[in-house]
C-alpha cells in the first residue's frame, strides 16, 4: 500500500489510514473519554512532527514531550512509531469482511470488495479528511522504514482475507486443492487493493486535486478486479457451499 517534492517508489496501500489513529472504541465514561482524548494527542503530535522532520528522525520521547506526556504513557497507548502511523488501519477491515460474508459467488466476491475498496477511497478524499490524507501519503513516500514496516501488515490482510474465504467455504476447506485455490484468490486480491491504494497515494503525494486522485485509485481497482472477474468470476471453490 505507499508529499514530497522528491520522487519515491510506490509504496503498499497503507491499511488505509489516512488520519491520525483513533484507535479501538474506548470505554464508556469519563476515563474512556480520557484516555482516547491522550491517545489522540499523542497521535497528533506524531503526525505535526513526522510532517515536519521526516519519519526516521522523530523518537518516542519527542513525541510524548510534544504532547506533554510522559514517555510512558506513549508506550501505553501504542507500541512503537509505526504503530502511531498505521494505527487506523483495522477501521477499514469491516468492510472487507462484510463483502465476503454478503456474497454467494465469485463474482459477488469480487465486485464487493472492488465497491468496499472504493468507498474507503470516498472516505479518505472527503473534504475534512483530504488535508491529513496528503500528509499521510507524503510521509509514507518518503520514508522507507515506513514502506518495508507495510510488508508484514500487507500479508496479515491477505491472511485475514483467506480467513474469511475458508470460514466461507465450511468442510471445503479441509480440501487441500480448494485451499490452494483460495490462497491465490486472497493474495492476488490484496495485492489489487495495495495497488489502488498505491494509485492513490502516489496522487496525493504529488498535490493532485481530490477527483484526480480518486480516478486514479479507481482505474487501478477496475483493471485489477476487472482481470481477476474474468479468471475467478466462474468459480465453483468460491461460491457458498
Amino acid at each position: 500500500m505507499t508529499t514530497s517534492s522528491t520522487a519515491a517508489p510506490a509504496a503498499p496501500a497503507a491499511l488505509a489510514a489516512l488520519t491520525p489513529p483513533a484507535g479501538p472504541a474506548a470505554p464508556a465514561g469519563m476515563r474512556g473519554r480520557k484516555r482516547e482524548r491522550t491517545r489522540r494527542a499523542i497521535a497528533d503530535a506524531a503526525f505535526r512532527l513526522f510532517a515536519d522532520e521526516g519519519f526516521e528522525a522523530v523518537t518516542l520521547t519527542r513525541i510524548a514531550a510534544a504532547a506533554d506526556v510522559a514517555p510512558a504513557t506513549v508506550f501505553t497507548h501504542y507500541a512503537s512509531k509505526e504503530d502511531i502511523f498505521f494505527g487506523r488501519r483495522l477501521e477499514f477491515e469491516p468492510g472487507i469482511a462484510e463483502a465476503v460474508r454478503g456474497a454467494a459467488t465469485g463474482k459477488e466476491i469480487i465486485e464487493r470488495v472492488r465497491r468496499s475498496c472504493a468507498e474507503t477511497f470516498e472516505t479518505i478524499l472527503t473534504e475534512d479528511s483530504l488535508p491529513r490524507a496528503r500528509t499521510f501519503s507524503r510521509i509514507l513516500l518518503d520514508s522507507p522504514s515506513l514502506r518495508r514496516s507495510y510488508l508484514p501488515i500487507a500479508r496479515e490482510r491477505r491472511d485475514q482475507l483467506l480467513a474469511l474465504l475458508l470460514e466461507r467455504a465450511g468442510e471445503r476447506a479441509a480440501d487441500a486443492g480448494v485451499r490452494a485455490e483460495l490462497e491465490t484468490f486472497a493474495t492476488l486480491a490484496g495485492a489489487v487493493r495495495e495497488l489502488g491504494f498505491d494509485a492513490l497515494h502516489g496522487a496525493l503525494a504529488a498535490g493532485e486535486a481530490a477527483g484526480d486522485a480518486r480516478e486514479a485509485a479507481v482505474a487501478a481497482l477496475d483493471r485489477g478486479y476487472g482481470r481477476l472477474l474474468r479468471a475467478y468470476g466462474v468459480a465453483p471453490f468460491l461460491d457458498v457451499p
